[in-house]
């Protein structure tokens, strides 16, 4: 395959799927996923399992977890690499096509593609049983719309109401790879 074929379709399919950026340090996942309330009574999902770094914090620290991930390399490769974890359950298939749980606490924690953010946002927190807790990785720029700044939306307004936001930790892109042109941030929900 030519190098310009190859880059056409690299950059197409970043245009289909939006580009993945990943955390992959150790201490700064273990850091990020204190700062939640994560416990061992906790059911967690997560929304693309990538590469299991973070999927594999988060075993340690909940009860189970169901880790949901579409790219069907990325989903062999984690179940691979994280076969030997009893608390995990890894799905190939489409987060916004998963039926999240009719009944029951659950608590949602990922770095989530920033491409569907807003899809991402509105499915959880408009679901008739949503989480108790929701962290999500995403662009800073979301995150502050999400939380009405500078100004109040309508949709801010609305979780605003059934959800208490709060920006948990500021990345730098230097934490992601590959780096990312935006900033980063961990958006917490807390439903009141």
């Amino acid at each position: 395959m030519s190098g310009k074929y190859k880059n056409n379709k690299d950059s197409l399919l970043g245009k289909i799927y939006g580009s993945q950026n990943f955390l992959t340090s150790k201490r700064l996942l273990e850091r990020i996923v204190r700062k939640s309330t994560i416990t061992k009574n906790d059911i967690v999902i997560e929304i693309g399992t990538g590469k299991g770094h973070l999927t594999e914090v988060l075993c340690r620290k909940a009860d189970y977890v169901f880790s949901v991930e579409i790219d069907k390399k990325l989903y062999k490769h984690a179940k691979e690499r994280l076969k030997n974890i009893n608390n995990l359950k890894i799905i190939c298939g489409d987060f916004m096509k998963y039926h999240l749980p009719d009944k029951g606490k659950y608590k949602v924690f990922s770095n989530i593609p920033y491409y569907l953010t807003t899809k991402i946002v509105r499915k959880l927190t408009q679901n008739p049983n949503p989480p108790s807790e929701i962290w999500l990785v995403m662009e800073k720029g979301a995150a502050k719309r999400f939380l009405g700044i500078p100004s109040e939306t309508k949709y801010s307004l609305y979780l605003k109401h059934r959800w208490k936001l709060d920006i948990a930790y500021f990345f730098k892109k230097e934490d992601f790879h590959p780096k990312p042109s935006v900033d980063s941030v961990l958006l917490h929900f807390l439903r009141k």
